[in-house]
């Protein structure tokens, strides 16, 4: 090979090759990590926040609901958005949307601005999650699984933290552990050079991405007015409403098949199969997240005290997590999710017979280390079977239906709290991290016959 011909070949390679600095995978992860702190510290905080709001367990579940609803639409407009637009303007959007909802909360003088607030920074929050899952999944494949360990790696290291974050932030302010989900925006900066510009701007569905946050909106209003025993004839006619909204939107996805929301991947077995895995992890996740602070204080135990108490646990389940990462590359992707969804049910019957610290511990662990796993590996097993031109879309319906799924737990656990007590409503709640084993079970491998990923 002449001397010219090699100085032209090594000119290409700059051409044909994504720009990837060192660590993607972290960095990705320090961008999505802070959106775990709108769970679990946010969790820690609600004693503090009941106090001062003088507001009821089930009318405070709303902190939690609000959020999941919120990061959920964001997630799944933001992921088409990546689609149609790349990466970058979703992320300048995310910015102005995590700092009106940070200072709604610092602000807010009641329950209703407070839940406006986290609304706001939960839709910023979807929209970064979305971006980072997406620039995740557009990697060279020969990165990717490496990222993607290092991104559930980075991922389980905030949920270690996250308790004990927000019970050092309450001690110095309540409303300031509510708006830690703000702190993506230090690291945007990080990942800048993974973004994809300003594309030309395709026209985008906007009726069908009103439709689909009525429907997500609207399945967790009926689950939380169920929570505050509400009226049979007010859950109805909002079951009524949510289900005629679903009907229209199916209606309108067959007629454009390319519109926001991708008829092709909803009618995917891999994508039922995933969204129900993640939305009954998830559903578990809030569950205990909203169950633990008040199990724990209860007890006697301060915030500072429930956050130092969930750490070391939660240590171990970022451990965990990362010791699926690598398991995950040598066994079929099924195992991987099944055991942990498994072992989370387990531990969850646990803390219902054993409410004490080591209970309640014990399934913090456990649901640190399934909701790391399920985001991680669901990431994959999109990236697997979506098509490129849809993967954003995909990746944010996945986590709309996960995190529509954390709000029903939250909910489910409010509601049967009071009248049949905690012990009754872990048990229960359990139910649905076993059903996400059954569906993680059922996941398979990508065939030769289903090049787009639709099976």
């Amino acid at each position: 090979m002449t001397r010219r011909t090699t100085m032209l070949a090594e000119e290409a390679v700059p051409r044909n090759k994504v720009p990837i600095a060192p660590g993607p995978g972290w960095r990705l992860g320090v961008l999505y990590g802070p959106a775990v702190y709108g769970v679990s510290a946010a969790a820690v905080a609600l004693p503090a926040a009941a106090q001062h709001l003088h507001a009821s367990g089930p009318a405070l579940a709303w902190i939690l609901t609000a959020y999941a609803v919120g990061i959920g639409i964001g997630a799944v407009t933001a992921g088409r958005i990546t689609d149609l637009w790349g990466s970058r303007p979703v992320l300048l959007i995310a910015v102005t949307l995590l700092t009106a909802g940070a200072l709604a909360c610092a602000v807010a003088p009641n329950l209703p601005a407070v839940v406006t607030g986290r609304i706001l920074l939960a839709v910023g929050s979807g929209a970064v999650q979305a971006t980072a899952l997406a620039m995740a999944a557009h990697l060279p494949a020969s990165q990717r699984p490496t990222a993607l360990a290092r991104f559930g790696a980075c991922l389980a290291a905030f949920s270690a933290t996250a308790p004990l974050a927000g019970a050092v932030t309450v001690a110095w302010s309540w409303r300031a552990a509510l708006a830690l989900p703000v702190l993506s925006i230090a690291a945007i900066p990080l990942c800048w050079h993974l973004t994809t510009p300003r594309r030309h701007r395709e026209p985008l569905d906007w009726p069908g991405a009103a439709l689909l946050a009525v429907v997500a909106a609207g399945l967790l209003l009926t689950a939380q007015t169920a929570a505050q025993h509400t009226s049979a004839v007010t859950i109805t006619a909002t079951a009524a409403a949510t289900a005629a909204t679903a009907l229209i939107l199916a209606i309108r996805s067959r007629r454009q098949p390319g519109g926001f929301v991708l008829d092709g991947v909803l009618s995917a077995a891999w994508f039922r199969r995933a969204a129900l895995t993640g939305a009954g992890v998830y559903a578990g996740l809030f569950a205990i997240l909203y169950a633990a602070p008040h199990l724990l204080t209860k007890l006697d135990y301060g915030t500072t005290h429930i956050g130092l108490l969930l750490l070391p646990g939660a240590a171990v389940g970022a451990a965990l997590a990362r010791g699926a990462a690598a398991a995950a590359r040598r066994l079929p992707a099924r195992y991987v999710p099944s055991a942990a969804s498994l072992l989370f049910a387990a531990t969850l019957c646990y803390a219902a017979t054993d409410p004490g610290p080591i209970g309640v511990t014990a399934a913090a662990t456990a649901a640190f280390a399934a909701s790391a796993i399920a985001q991680m590996l669901l990431t994959a097993e999109a990236t697997k079977h979506a098509p490129p031109p849809c993967r954003g879309g995909a990746i944010g319906l996945l986590t709309l239906a996960t995190f529509v799924g954390g709000g029903g737990g939250t909910a489910l656990c409010a509601a049967l709290w009071q009248p049949w007590g905690p012990a009754a409503a872990l048990t229960l709640i359990a139910l649905l991290p076993a059903a996400a084993a059954a569906a993680a079970w059922r996941l398979r491998p990508q065939t030769a016959d289903t090049p787009t990923g639709i099976d």
